[in-house]
């Protein structure tokens, strides 16, 4: 139910689409912050790593010189080197020790002046000493044989001596000789407690660990301690070398580290060392993520709050709304009586308001005129009904005898809807003759209701005074064309019959010819026809005679009968009247001819809606004892 409000879909619309926005934004905003924070923090990395780098270089700086000195003093002073370190000693207190080795002139008996050695003891003070007291002979360890080779002095491997625990490490600078190019190698030796001093002095970034590490990949100080003297991870030390600053380093590339850490370094000029900050990931996105966090609370708060001012606006934008759908479910159940919202704003609300009671209102006056319509339809429908059976008073019963039996009539009135404009009559025209018609008046409706009633009641008065048909088609004529200014007429076929000798006299009005069944055979009356009533007073009408035989019967009919069609549009026809006729067995009474007929249009249209009003009449002539051959003649009157 909660959902089927538009007010919180819409807000609930909002809420989400301002978390989607929130979220896309929130995590732009933070990729970018994050760049932003990591750019900051190799910038300031990279300042601290410069200093210290500086400072480093600085004092070992001093160091590089003092054993450049001694070997350009010691290349011409060879015999003063004893005393020469020793002075050197005195004067860098920074140095632990101060060698002079010359290759031995004679390796089998070397002297203690070929190497000697100025080492600061613990207490400070100096002592002489010679490298012939070494564990292995100077001249073939790797320092000596190194040192040869550095012209201009390089940096040796860190070394630890027996009864010292920190790390030496030495400078070495190659002596020139007169003769030859070498002839011996200064070094001065310093502990690199000094550095590791200095680490710790270092103004770092919080949770940060700087190192130095050298060529080879061993740390030669750490902020850890216990990683002095080990080597570097192998993502580190690739990063060194490719010289891939900053690098990010985790545990599963095979870094030293318990999480994701960044990497910072520099190398220190004139040395192959490389000074480095290490920096935990973690702790250096701690503020940014913290910030984060409250920025997206904060967004929750707002878009909480926008939310509940959404959902308070819109119920109160969709009050009106809510009432009028209920006035709508009202006027589906007929409802049109009641009270709107009132307009207070121009609005789409105000506008959909107005619209709505003016649409109430034309509704109401819609039905209104329905309900009057349709009381009109039903008194229409009630006087055509009352219509209908003052046209059918007007037709006689559909069955008649007269004279004494010998003529036998029978009928039927199809009107296509409640009144029609077909009819058929008969009477008696003094003690010896019978009229019979058969008439179509034009149009449908009312007004051919009342012209047929018109034509029946004149027929019946003027028939009186008439001698044959075409006496009483004129009469009846005159009449009809007397004021017909809507030029109504009526088709009629008008038969008077002697009752004595069968002799049947017919004319026609522009009527459809009628069909003789005699002697087991249908066919047309083939005769002359006039005008239709109404149109033209001096019309005239032929008559056609014909002398009956007993069983004889004529078929008089309407077009409804003929032109009836059903859904392809193809006419019943006279043929098919003709057959429908033949197939009636000879002798039947006049009912069974038209009970065949109706019944074979009823089959052709075959439900089909009538088109047209169908009248049908037929007449039997019954005197068996009249003989002869029948009179087929034409008079025109």
């Amino acid at each position: 139910m909660v959902f089927r409000s538009v007010a919180t879909r819409l807000a609930l619309g909002v809420l989400l689409g301002s978390a989607i926005v929130l979220i896309v934004t929130g995590g732009l905003l933070l990729t970018h912050t994050r760049e932003q924070v990591l750019k900051q923090t190799e910038r300031h990395a990279a300042a601290v790593s410069g200093w210290a780098a500086t400072r480093i270089q600085g004092r070992i700086e001093g160091v590089a010189k003092v054993s450049q000195v001694l070997a350009g003093v010691l290349a011409t002073r060879r015999d003063e080197a004893p005393a020469l370190i020793h002075d050197a000693l005195v004067v860098n207190p920074e140095l632990v020790d101060i060698s002079a080795a010359f290759v031995p002139r004679d390796t089998s008996a070397p002297r203690a002046a070929d190497a000697p050695v100025a080492r600061r003891a613990a207490n400070g003070t100096v002592r002489m000493g010679s490298r012939l007291d070494d564990p292995e002979m100077y001249w073939t360890s790797s320092w000596f044989v190194r040192g040869l080779n550095c012209d201009r002095g390089c940096w040796q491997p860190p070394f630890h001596t027996v009864g010292r625990q920190d790390t030496l490490v030495g400078y070495s600078v190659a002596i020139p000789g007169k003769t030859v190019p070498v002839i011996g190698v200064a070094d001065a030796t310093i502990s690199l407690g000094w550095l590791q001093q200095l680490l710790g002095a270092l103004s770092k970034p919080d949770h940060a660990v700087a190192f130095v590490i050298d060529a080879s990949g061993e740390f030669l100080a750490h902020d850890w301690t216990s990683y002095i003297g080990t080597r570097g991870s192998k993502p580190l030390l690739t990063a060194i070398r490719e010289r891939h600053n900053p690098v990010r380093i985790t545990p599963e590339m095979g870094g030293r580290v318990s999480e994701p850490v960044w990497v910072y370094f520099v190398p220190i000029p004139g040395t192959t060392w490389t000074f480095g900050l290490t920096m935990p990931e973690r702790e250096l996105l701690a503020d940014l993520r913290r910030t984060y966090s409250v920025d997206i609370l904060l967004g929750l708060f707002a878009l909480a709050g926008v939310s509940l001012i959404a959902l308070v606006m819109t119920r109160r934008l969709m009050a009106p709304l809510v009432v009028l759908s209920e006035r709508v479910e009202d006027v589906a159940r007929g409802k049109l009586d009641f009270a709107l919202p009132q307009v207070r704003r121009n609005d789409e609300v105000g506008r959909l308001t107005r619209a709505f009671d003016q649409m109430r209102h034309q509704l109401a006056g819609h039905i209104d005129s329905a309900k009057r319509v349709a009381r009109e339809q039903e008194r229409m429908a009630s006087e055509l009904e009352i219509a209908r059976q003052i046209q059918l008073a007007l037709i006689p019963e559909p069955h008649w005898l007269a004279a004494g039996g010998r003529v036998e009539v029978n009928a039927a009135l199809r009107p296509a809807s409640a009144v029609g404009g077909d009819l058929y009559t008969y009477f008696t025209l003094g003690a010896r003759h019978v009229c019979v018609m058969v008439g179509d008046v034009s149009d449908k409706g009312i007004p051919a209701a009342l012209f047929m009633a018109r034509t029946i009641t004149l027929a019946r008065t003027l028939a009186t005074q008439a001698r044959s048909p075409s006496d009483v088609l004129g009469a009846l004529n005159r009449e009809l064309c007397k004021g017909n200014d809507t030029c109504m007429f009526v088709t009629l076929l008008c038969g008077v019959i002697e009752t004595e000798t069968g002799l049947l006299s017919l004319a026609s009005a522009g009527h459809e010819q009628p069909v003789l069944h005699a002697a087991g055979t249908a066919t047309l009356v083939d005769m002359e026809t006039g005008p239709a009533l109404g149109l033209d007073r001096d019309a005239r009408y032929p008559v056609r005679v014909l002398s009956l035989l007993g069983g004889d019967t004529v078929l008089m009919y309407t077009d409804g009968v003929s032109e009836a069609h059903a859904g392809n549009q193809r006419l019943y026809g006279t043929p098919a009247i003709l057959d429908s006729v033949a197939r009636v067995e000879s002798g039947a009474a006049p009912a069974a001819y038209v009970a065949q007929v109706l019944g074979d249009v009823d089959a052709y249209i075959d439900g089909a809606p009538a088109y047209d009003d169908i009248a049908v009449l037929a007449l039997t002539w019954h005197d068996s004892d009249a003989t002869g051959v029948p009179l087929d003649a034409v008079a025109h009157s």
